[in-house]
């Protein structure tokens, strides 16, 4: 008879806690794709096809470190286990936001989102995705090089280097790259060449490994010698009175092929 009795409290007390997860429910979106250098919010919603649902507690965490939680009260407590700035906002009673204002490397992957009420318990992840992203690029002449950097990059690439349409990565001029990881996870990319002959600019362009599509660049130039052209091209003009406008114009068609290839 106890042994009756017993299991029936369980299957009471089972079908009961069943029954109240029914009511409550949580929504997220599953997969957010971060914008580069934007805002990015997570909502996690809660609804119940019952009155009288109170919220216990309510949180988001990441790899099980809390991020952010909603105690019965309505009060949001922070807890700083990421590089980024990030906020959590409680509205309407019944959504909890989790608001990045810019999501670094290291962060992506999946954030959940944990309620327990007096109408059970649930929890549902949105999954953070970062797209392909270059902060900052820099072309300069040093000491007697051709010397570009990428800062703030994700996810990695390949530098390539061109003069005019040919694509000196092919191996013909010898070219020196170095990959720097910083806390965060961003990439700085910084490559040089062994070559500084031409008064045609080089072009520096990052090839992502992950597309396979060039997602920035840059033009290099010697100054000493875009100078010397310009003044060669003042003291021996053309024939009706204008100079060439030869490095100046392949500058320009290069700047404009880039252009069209970049988009």
């Amino acid at each position: 008879m106890e042994y009756t009795a017993l299991h029936t409290l369980l299957w009471l007390q089972t079908a009961f806690v069943l029954t109240t997860q029914e009511f409550v429910k949580l929504s997220v979106t599953p997969k957010i794709t971060a914008e580069c250098g934007k805002e990015v919010t997570l909502n996690c919603n809660v609804s119940s096809s019952r009155h009288g649902l109170s919220i216990k507690h309510m949180n988001w965490s990441q790899n099980n470190r809390s991020l952010c939680s909603l105690d019965k009260e309505g009060n949001i407590t922070h807890h700083k286990h990421t590089l980024s700035h990030f906020h959590c906002e409680y509205k309407h009673g019944t959504q909890l936001s989790l608001i990045f204002k810019r999501v670094q490397p290291l962060e992506s992957g999946d954030y959940r989102c944990k309620l327990q009420s007096n109408q059970g318990a649930k929890h549902q992840y949105t999954r953070v995705e970062l797209q392909e992203c270059c902060g900052i690029v820099e072309g300069v002449w040093t000491g007697d090089r051709a010397t570009c950097t990428f800062k703030n990059i994700y996810p990695d690439g390949d530098v390539h280097w061109f003069h005019g349409s040919h694509n000196l990565s092919d191996g013909s001029v010898r070219q020196h790259t170095t990959k720097h990881v910083d806390e965060g996870g961003w990439l700085t990319i910084r490559s040089y060449l062994e070559q500084n002959s031409s008064t045609v600019p080089y072009n520096c362009s990052l090839k992502s490994s992950t597309s396979g599509r060039y997602i920035t660049s840059t033009l290099v130039q010697n100054p000493e010698l875009q100078a010397r052209s310009i003044s060669q091209e003042h003291t021996h003009p053309g024939r009706n009175g204008v100079g060439s406008p030869g490095p100046l114009w392949t500058y320009l068609c290069i700047s404009i092929l880039l252009a069209v290839t970049l988009k």
